[in-house]
């Protein structure tokens, strides 16, 4: 895990999960709650999709954070292609006062690359 952020007071800070740590992550019990904020058509595409990952397009999160309570207390990593729509996903998540929230560092990009 990688804090990329300076000031560790600051509620907002953004913990990274590396790829190469998620494969361990998501045999542990209970897995990580994974939530994939692309939009549906980008599930599809060559980066495909992480196993049980919950959808909510970030454009829609805002309104649809109840759907979360599902995760019953597991930790959460938020997911994209790249990394900054988790980001901002992961803020909205603290912000909402959801406490243990992942960052995926390098998205799925990141996570293809290494399961080549």
């Amino acid at each position: 895990m990688i804090d990329k952020n300076q000031d560790t007071h600051d509620k907002t800070r953004l913990v990274y999960l590396k790829p190469a740590d998620l494969a361990r992550r998501l045999q542990e019990d209970p897995p990580l709650f994974v939530l994939d904020v692309r939009d549906p058509p980008e599930l599809e595409g060559e980066l495909g999709r992480l196993p049980g990952a919950v959808n909510i397009p970030l454009h829609q999160l805002k309104q649809r954070l109840g759907e979360l309570s599902m995760r019953e207390g597991r930790d959460i990593l938020v997911v994209c292609r790249s990394g900054k729509r988790s980001e901002a996903a992961a803020r909205m998540l603290q912000e909402s006062g959801v406490k243990r929230v992942f960052v995926l560092e390098g998205g799925m990009i990141a996570w293809r690359n290494t399961q080549r």
